[in-house]
């Protein structure tokens, strides 16, 4: 049966004039222009269906292209876990098809993996999450009551063995302004030593905020790296010391200087300031390690000082009794031991901290409570 469109246009069709075919009649010419008109749209009509079924298997081409792409780059970010796993003749695993879930891809686990490209893909993906992951804060006030018993160790040892402090730069400050009246006049050039103390506590500060900063301050890896920066700091110090190319014994106020004392000094103070970094990214203000006339009035102008639970007062009672301490115990170790050993106990508290890093619990992991 022909189609309708057909079957107008034979109606329509003009019929040939038998006395001058070449001359048509008005109803003629409508009638062939007709047969035109509907035989040009037939033809857009077909080259329209063309173009869109070309148009479309184009897009579908694209799409399945994409995928591929997308999947061959995840492939290696996927953990997967999917039972039934078997070896080929290849050693590469094969997975059947899964039933969809959290690491599923699109229904179908279709990955090929040797089998130790597997093992150590999934080892370098955990590791990685480990270390980029922000550490929680809680209990962290702790590590840095260690570290101000650090600081007291520190300053203990560097004013009584060399004259000048490496944390506390409100001294250094002192000595400095007094150097510029030629005063004191034993030991001589104290004034320097601490002025060097003080500007490498000033780039310290600067160094690790700025490096910090650029890594995300509470990644664990950051973290990390600023505490295994401060231990190789008092590593250094404490070998000078120990290897006698700085003198072991306390200096001679009416001797000459010493100007290898520079050096144990530039380190601890350059430790000193990413200690006190450290206090400012992990959020406790109260607790700043190097200093103790700020937190002794924060302590008293607290108006829940006498309250049953504050944190923030037993943090910076803490803090004031481990750096007392930490003063009191390298004046003892420098009587009954060397002056090194004030450095090698320091050194291991740090180290001890960096490892503490490595096992931090993780950001969102269980509730803890602050210390009260």
């Amino acid at each position: 049966m022909a189609p309708r469109w057909r079957a107008a246009e034979d109606t329509i069709r003009p019929k040939p004039n038998t006395l001058n075919p070449w001359i048509l009649s008005p109803d003629e010419s409508d009638a062939v222009l007709l047969s035109w008109t509907l035989r040009i749209a037939r033809m857009m009509r077909v080259c329209v269906a063309y173009w869109a079924e070309t148009e479309t298997s184009r897009a579908a081409v694209k799409t399945n292209h994409e995928d591929n792409a997308k999947r061959a780059s995840l492939r290696w970010e996927y953990r997967v876990e999917v039972p039934a796993a078997r070896t080929t003749n290849r050693g590469h695993l094969q997975f059947a098809e899964d039933k969809g879930g959290l690491w599923s891809s699109g229904n179908s686990t279709n990955v090929s993996l040797s089998v130790g490209q597997a093992v150590e893909g999934g080892l370098y993906a955990t590791m990685t999450r480990h270390f980029k992951a922000e550490i929680d804060t809680r209990y962290a006030d702790i590590v840095l009551i260690v570290c101000g018993f650090v600081s007291g160790l520190v300053d203990g040892l560097s004013f009584n063995a060399w004259g000048s402090f490496s944390s506390m730069q409100t001294g250094n400050t002192l000595f400095i302004a007094l150097g510029a009246s030629g005063q004191p006049r034993y030991p001589a050039y104290l004034w320097a030593k601490s002025l060097i103390a003080l500007c490498t506590f000033i780039s310290s500060n600067v160094i690790f905020i700025q490096v910090a900063r650029r890594l995300s301050p509470r990644r664990r890896s950051t973290m990390i790296l600023s505490f295994a920066t401060q231990t190789i700091c008092l590593l250094a110090a404490a070998i000078l010391v120990e290897a006698k190319v700085v003198s072991p014994k306390p200096e001679d106020p009416r001797a000459p200087i010493q100007w290898m004392q520079i050096l144990p000094i530039t380190l601890l103070a350059f430790q000193a300031g990413g200690q006190i970094c450290a206090s400012r990214i992990l959020a406790y203000d109260e607790i700043p390690t190097v200093v103790l006339t700020t937190l002794l009035c924060d302590l008293l102008v607290d108006p829940d000082l006498l309250a049953k639970r504050n944190a923030k007062r037993n943090r910076r009672i803490g803090a004031f009794l481990a750096l007392f301490l930490g003063a009191m115990t390298a004046g003892g170790l420098s009587k009954v031991a060397t002056m090194a050993s004030s450095l090698w106990f320091a050194f291991g508290l740090k180290f001890t901290i960096t490892l503490s890093w490595v096992v931090w619990r993780a950001e969102g992991g269980s509730k803890a409570g602050d210390i009260v």
